[in-house]
């Protein structure tokens, strides 16, 4: 067993930051299910037991951070698109402080987006990135920034794909069942080819995890989380009528959409973990009403 593998133990010093979001927040229940016991939650609120007041854009919380000395840091922020100039403030500045903060033994886990890689047919983690959107631009610069700043054994980026469960509040799910309930009709900015690939948040959590028991620090520097469910919009909305007998107006705009990969490969993951999902996206859909 690595050096590593013992040192991801129970008593390890975490910091979630953006823990108390929709990510964070599952992954945090997970850990402490398991009996993790020294886990702290940084958000700009800061409320509550080993909860920490931090805003990873303001300078003051790059000590407070560094003189906690956590053994990992997952950073669970910069996952905003709106408004830009927030999401441009944490996967920039934000990350150079976060990258300061760090003490000499921290380990960085950065969550970013396999939007990264744009759009094409086919791309796994040694392809290059060519990001076409603002926010998936940023997410890349966020990367390129860990990469430079820090060394190898002291980074791990996840590219992840849409992420769904039952208490999310907003994003296309949403909308739908939003939509189907009201006969509001469906208006979308693309020809409806927008292709996804989608992951439960809780088998995240549990594949996050994983991650952490089997890794070599250093060796394997991103690695692509994805899921096994994969639509475009319109079997989405085909997938909603089907289980729940809801009949879509649809509208589309004539507009190819943006970061649309066909194919993503997560082998590295899947090779390194053995993990396999426990939810499906049409089961998940069927439980919505």
């Amino acid at each position: 067993m690595s050096a590593f593998k013992k040192s991801f133990t129970k008593e390890s010093k975490i910091l979630l930051l953006g823990g108390n979001g929709y990510l964070g927040s599952h992954f945090s229940a997970v850990l402490e299910q398991i009996g993790f016991s020294n886990i702290f939650i940084g958000s700009r609120k800061g409320e509550g037991a080993r909860h920490l007041k931090l805003d990873i854009c303001s300078p003051e919380s790059v000590q407070l951070i560094r003189e906690e000395k956590f053994d990992f840091i997952f950073n669970f922020t910069g996952q905003i698109s709106r408004p830009i100039q927030a999401c441009l403030l944490q996967n920039t500045v934000g990350i150079q402080h976060l990258i300061q903060a760090c003490a000499e033994h921290t380990k960085l886990i950065q969550l970013s987006s396999v939007g990264v890689y744009g759009s094409g047919d086919f791309v796994d983690e040694t392809h290059a990135c060519q990001p076409e959107t603002p926010y998936s631009t940023l997410k890349l610069v966020a990367e390129e920034l860990i990469m430079a700043g820090m060394k190898p054994e002291n980074r791990l980026i996840l590219r992840l794909s849409n992420i769904y469960g039952s208490t999310q509040p907003k994003g296309v799910f949403a909308y739908l069942l939003r939509s189907g309930l009201s006969d509001q009709v469906l208006d979308f900015n693309n020809d409806g080819s927008l292709f996804r690939f989608f992951l439960h948040v809780e088998d995240l959590s549990q594949a996050m995890l994983s991650v952490m028991e089997t890794i070599e620090w250093g060796e394997t520097p991103i690695l692509n989380m994805v899921g096994s469910d994969h639509f475009n919009v319109h079997q989405l909305i085909d997938l909603f009528e089907k289980n729940l007998g809801f009949h879509y107006q649809r509208n589309f705009e004539p507009i190819k959409p943006y970061d649309n990969m066909m194919k993503i490969s997560d082998n590295v993951f899947r090779d390194l973990t053995g993990f396999q999902e426990s939810f499906t996206l049409e089961t998940y859909i069927k439980e919505l009403v």
